[in-house]
C-alpha cells in the first residue's frame, strides 16, 4: 500500500539509521579512547572498580617512591656502619700491640686519635637529604629512652571491607646510632655498670688456718753428760684475748735424751732426734707437739725441726714461744747453748686467723638500677648471699649518690650488708682484708672460723664504661685489656647493626620489586575490566559503517515512492 500520510518504508529505514549511527558513535568513542568502559554510564560496577584501582595504582606509585628513599638511607648506614666495623677492628689491632714490652705507647695512642677522627667523620657524613641514623640527637642517654623509631613506607594496603593503610619497615635507631647527642650510641658509655667492683668482683676467698708453730735450726750433735742439761720455758696459746698458758721448767738432759731415743750415750745427733726428744718432754702435760713438718717437710729433716701448740690448753690462742732460760754443758758447748732452741725461729707463725686481702682498683657508682650480689661464710654461719644497692651504699656511707670512691667506703658497704654474718673487712690503704670478726671467734689456728667470700656478680654483669674517643693507653683510668674488651664490644655491636641494615636492604629490595610487579598486575586487571578489543571494536565499526550506508539507501528508495505519485498529477 502507497499512502501519502504515512511512509512505513521511509520511518522503518530512518529508525535503522538512528541506531546504527547511535552504535557507530559508541563504537568511535572506544576505538578512539581505546576504553570499553569509560564513564560511569557504560558500566557503573566496571567502572567504579576500575576507577578506585587507578587511585591505588598512583598510591603504589608512592610507595615505590617512598622505597627508593628508603634504600637510599638503608644503603648509606649500611655503608658508614661497614666501614666503622673495620676501623674498630684496626683499632683492637693497636690496642692488642700495644701490649708488646717496649711498644712506645704514646706513638700508639696518636694511631688511635686518628682512628676515632675517622669514625667521627663517617658518622657525621653517614646521612641521605638530611637524615641519619648513624648519629642522632636525643638529649638523654639511649639506655633511658623508649625505642628510637623511624620507619620506610613498605606497601599501600587495601582491606575486603574497603579500608585502606600504609605499611612501614620498622627501624629502631637505638641498634643503629653510633653517636647520639646525650650518649649511649654504640660507640659511647652505657649507664649503670660498676665496672670490676673496686677490684671485689673476681673474689674467691675460702681462707683457713693451721695451728701456731715455729721453727729452729739445730745446731747439734751434742753429747749431755750426767750434769749437761737445757732448761726452757714454754707460752703457749697466748694471744690478743688471753695470756696463754706458761711451761717452764722443761728440761732436756741425758736421762730424757737416753729414755726418748733409747740410747745410754746421751747424744742428739739430727733435728730427727730433737724432735723425738722434745716429743718425750712434752707427753706428761704440756700442750705442745714437735711432729709438725710445715715448713720442714718431714719429720726426718736433719736440719729443722718444729714446734707447735696442740690447741688443748684451753685458752682461744695458737701459739708457741720457747726461751731458754739456763743450760750447763761443763764447758763442752758454750754457755746458753741449746741446740737451737736459743735461736730465733728460722719461721713463726703464732695466732693464725684465716684471712685474705684484696686490692681496690678505681671508684665506681652504683646506680639506682645497678645491683651487686656476693655470698658470705664464716665459721659455723650458713652461706648467705647479701646484695649491694644504692640505698644500700647511701646508708652505709652516708651520701646520696651512691659513690663508691676508696678501699674505706668499700669495706663500709660491705661490712654494713653483711652485718650479723661475722664478716669483718679492714682496709688499708688500697688494700682491704676479709677475716672473721674476733669479738665474735677469737679462736686462733686450726680452731679458727673459716671465711669465704665469693660469687660476685652484679646487675648489669657487665656494662661499657668508655667512649671510644675516650680510650687513652698512657692513662692509668683503664687498662689496656679492659680498653680492647671494650672495644671488642663496640665491635660486635657494630656488626650486629650491619647486620640488620644488611637485612632491611634486602626486604626492601624484595618489597620494591614486588610494587613493581603489583603495579604491572593491577594495570592489567583494570585493562581486563574496561579496555575496549581493538580488533573487535574497529571489525564493528567497520560494520556499521556499511549498515549505516545501507540504511541511508534504503530511506532514499523509500523516499522515491512518494515522488513517483507526485507524478501522477503532472
Amino acid at each position: 500500500m502507497v499512502s501519502i500520510l504515512t511512509n512505513t518504508a521511509a520511518l522503518a529505514a530512518l529508525q535503522t539509521l538512528r541506531t546504527l549511527s547511535s552504535d557507530l558513535e559508541e563504537t568511535q568513542r572506544r576505538v578512539a579512547s581505546g576504553l570499553r568502559v569509560e564513564t560511569a554510564a557504560d558500566n557503573a560496577a566496571y567502572w567504579s572498580i576500575a576507577t578506585t584501582m587507578r587511585s591505588d595504582g598512583r598510591a603504589l606509585s608512592a610507595v615505590q617512591d617512598a622505597l627508593g628513599m628508603g634504600a637510599a638511607l638503608a644503603d648509606v648506614a649500611y655503608t658508614g656502619t661497614s666501614s666503622i666495623v673495620d676501623i674498630l677492628s684496626e683499632f683492637k689491632a693497636r690496642l692488642v700491640a700495644a701490649k708488646e714490652p717496649g711498644v712506645d705507647k704514646s706513638k700508639v695512642q696518636k694511631e688511635l686519635v686518628q682512628l676515632n677522627q675517622q669514625v667521627e667523620t663517617i658518622v657525621g657524613s653517614s646521612s641521605f637529604s638530611g637524615e641519619s641514623w648513624l648519629k642522632t640527637s636525643v638529649p638523654t642517654h639511649l639506655m633511658e629512652t623508649g625505642p628510637l623509631a623511624t620507619n620506610v613506607v613498605s606497601s599501600f594496603v587495601r582491606t575486603p571491607a574497603g579500608s585502606v593503610s600504609v605499611q612501614t619497615v620498622d627501624v629502631n635507631l637505638k641498634t643503629t646510632s653510633m653517636l647520639n647527642e646525650g650518649g649511649g650510641g654504640i660507640l659511647q658509655k652505657e649507664l649503670w655498670g660498676v665496672g670490676d667492683i673496686g677490684g671485689f668482683r673476681g673474689t674467691n676467698i675460702n681462707s683457713v688456718a693451721h695451728q701456731g708453730h715455729e721453727t729452729h735450726v739445730f745446731t747439734g750433735p751434742a753429747t749431755f753428760s750426767a750434769t749437761d742439761f737445757v732448761e726452757f720455758t714454754l707460752v703457749i696459746d697466748a694471744g690478743p684475748h688471753t695470756p696463754g698458758v706458761t711451761q717452764s721448767g722443761l728440761r732436756i738432759d741425758r736421762a730424757a735424751v737416753n729414755a726418748a731415743l733409747g740410747v745410754t750415750d746421751g747424744t742428739i745427733n739430727s733435728a730427727e732426734d730433737m724432735r723425738k726428744v722434745l716429743n718425750h718432754i712434752f707427753a706428761a702435760s704440756v700442750p705442745a707437739t714437735a711432729n709438725e713438718i710445715l715448713f720442714s717437710g718431714s719429720v726426718t729433716n736433719t736440719r729443722l725441726f718444729e714446734i707447735a701448740s696442740l690447741e688443748t690448753s684451753g685458752h682461744p690462742g695458737s701459739s708457741i714461744d720457747v726461751t731458754v732460760t739456763s743450760t750447763s754443758w761443763g764447758g763442752a758447748h758454750p754457755p746458753g747453748f741449746g741446740l737451737g732452741l736459743e735461736d730465733p725461729p728460722e719461721r713463726n707463725h703464732d695466732n693464725m686467723y684465716p684471712q685474705a686481702s684484696i686490692s681496690f682498683t678505681k671508684p665506681f657508682t652504683v646506680s639506682p638500677k645497678s645491683e651487686i650480689y656476693f655470698d658470705v661464710q664464716v665459721g659455723p654461719g650458713m652461706n648467705t648471699t647479701y646484695k649491694i644497692d644504692k640505698p644500700v651504699v647511701d646508708a652505709a656511707l652516708g651520701t646520696t649518690d651512691g659513690a663508691v670512691t676508696n678501699a674505706v667506703d668499700l669495706a663500709k658497704v660491705i661490712e654494713f650488708v653483711s652485718a650479723g654474718s661475722g664478716l669483718k673487712a679492714t682496709p688499708s690503704s688500697n688494700t682491704i682484708t676479709f677475716a672473721a670478726d674476733q669479738t665474735i671467734y677469737p679462736e686462733a689456728g686450726n680452731r679458727a672460723a673459716r671465711v669465704a667470700v665469693g660469687d660476685v656478680w652484679s646487675i648489669p654483669t657487665w656494662a661499657l664504661e668508655f667512649n671510644l674517643d675516650e680510650v687513652d693507653i698512657t692513662q692509668s683510668l683503664f687498662t689496656i685489656d679492659e680498653y680492647i674488651t671494650g672495644v671488642e664490644y663496640m665491635l660486635q655491636r657494630s656488626i650486629s647493626s650491619a647486620s640488620l641494615l644488611g637485612s632491611l636492604q634486602k626486604r626492601i629490595e624484595m618489597q620494591a620489586g614486588f610494587a613493581t610487579t603489583l603495579s604491572d598486575v593491577m594495570k592489567t586487571g583494570v585493562g581486563r575490566l574496561v579496555d575496549a578489543d581493538m580488533n573487535e571494536e574497529s571489525t564493528r565499526l567497520k560494520a556499521l559503517q556499511t549498515q549505516e550506508q545501507l540504511a541511508r539507501q534504503s530511506l532514499q528508495i523509500a523516499n522515491t515512492n512518494a515522488e513517483n505519485i507526485l507524478a501522477l498529477f503532472e
